[in-house]
């Protein structure tokens, strides 16, 4: 297993306040080829590149902006003849934000198609075929309120209160997250 250490930044938020589905899968991708050529000094390991064949992302939880890096676990699931399966977990707090599945494929640069993975190829990701172990942190879900909302010009004592209680509770369910 291989841990990726991801920056999540101030503009990935999305409208909701949350880190939106896009910079999530940037940040498997990040993984992906942190993984590929994690302690490769000095081999020629995918010297081609490699092509992202597919995706798959199941989010858990609302992941927020944090200070800290957001540690991201990956292993190689399974290795094909051409083809690298790939999971991985990302957890705030013990809570899973996401679970993703990707399956890569080294290529020719030549031919610009796939190729057999290398025997040294192999031996340095059967390094991360381990996956990790301990309990999954139960998943529910996470009230959250936008505050990037339209606001009404004109609102009544109680339209006000309500927004105010509205945006205190984004910011408890903020300030858990983190």
């Amino acid at each position: 297993m291989y841990t990726y250490m991801c920056r999540t930044r101030w503009g990935d938020m999305d409208a909701f306040g949350h880190v939106n589905n896009l910079k999530v899968l940037q940040y498997v991708q990040e993984a992906v080829y942190c993984l590929l050529y994690d302690d490769t000094e000095g081999q020629d390991l995918f010297e081609d590149g490699f092509m992202i064949a597919r995706h798959e992302i199941d989010y858990r939880s609302p992941l927020y902006h944090c200070p800290t890096p957001l540690p991201v676990q990956i292993w190689v699931e399974r290795l094909g003849r051409s083809s690298i399966s790939t999971t991985c977990e990302a957890r705030r707090r013990g809570q899973m934000v996401f679970q993703a599945r990707t399956v890569t494929v080294p290529t020719d640069a030549a031919t610009r198609r796939s190729r057999p993975l290398r025997e040294a190829e192999r031996q340095h990701l059967n390094r991360y075929r381990v996956r990790p172990t301990g309990p999954v942190a139960p998943v529910g879900r996470v009230p959250v309120r936008s505050t990037g909302r339209i606001r009404v010009p004109v609102l009544g004592e109680r339209e006000r209160e309500r927004e105010r209680e509205y945006e205190r509770e984004y910011e408890r369910e903020h300030e858990r997250a983190c």
